[in-house]
């Protein structure tokens, strides 16, 4: 028996080392070159002028391993729909929308909205309702996405407001001219170390990550059938491999500890 258990022990570890191989290969050749619609500017998941980022490495690595080449294409939410309709786009890299055309990926990023306090406020908040009358500072258009409950405490909140610009929710948030700003949890990590935010503001301050909201599991979206299940053949052996999460923490950010409710 112990022989046996030591048997399959070293058969799991070889498939393993054998993945991790696999996929510390440079690809030489591709079968296919496809376009892809990536979103603008959303870091640490998409880093437009860099060509990286955490979503896009996933993806790119993750096809390149099944052997197509990703072509990236910057545009809009709305273009990218019209473009993936009419067959002029070989795919999306990620969306939450659902009933486009095309076969949907497995999940393969997950997106996590908090409201982040500074947590020598020692603020209660548990429920949507505890942020009335609270000062908030919202990613743009956080009230279409975050819920009806949440619409309405923004529309009714004289002290909420939306940016463009995520590096300002977090110099208002340290500098403790804001009572609670909603993010997304590597999002703020990212602007939290961003050299613009830290030279001005003391970030190593600590926060509460006060969880009122789902995570969102975003997928991607293909016109080939082939290609879909091509890349969730290669996303599983990508998180088997370790590589999944060697991407994430390459940029610095990480899973905070999360604020029960009291």
């Amino acid at each position: 028996m112990k022989k046996e258990y030591a048997g399959s022990a070293m058969s799991k570890l070889y498939r393993l080392l054998l993945v991790i191989l696999i996929w510390a290969l440079p690809s030489v050749a591709f079968s296919e070159t496809l376009k892809i619609a990536v979103g603008l500017w959303i870091p640490p998941y998409v880093i437009k002028d860099e060509a990286r980022g955490i979503e896009f490495d996933i993806l790119k690595e993750v096809l390149a391993f099944k052997g197509y080449e990703m072509e990236p294409l910057y545009f809009p939410l709305a273009r990218t729909l019209v473009m993936l309709n009419h067959n002029d786009i070989d795919g999306i890299m990620s969306t939450g929308l659902k009933g486009l055309p095309g076969c949907y990926s497995d999940s393969h990023i997950t997106y996590w909205n908090f409201a982040i306090s500074l947590k020598s406020h020692n603020l209660k908040i548990d429920t949507v309702a505890d942020l009335k009358n609270r000062s908030i500072i919202a990613f743009q258009n956080a009230k279409n996405y975050l819920g009806e409950e949440f619409k309405q405490m923004a529309e009714s909140n004289p002290y909420y407001k939306e940016v463009a610009d995520q590096r300002i929710q977090n110099k208002l948030l340290f500098r403790g001219r804001t009572d609670v700003v909603i993010a997304d949890r590597y999002i703020f990590e990212w602007f939290r170390k961003d050299p613009s935010v830290s030279s001005l503001v003391p970030t190593d301050q600590e926060v509460t990550h006060h969880p009122l909201f789902e995570p969102s599991h975003f997928r991607a979206v293909f016109k080939s059938d082939k290609v879909c299940q091509d890349f969730n053949e290669g996303l599983k052996e990508m998180k088997v491999s370790g590589r999944y999460q060697e991407i994430i923490s390459s940029y610095k950010v990480g899973d905070p500890i999360i604020q029960e409710a009291r």
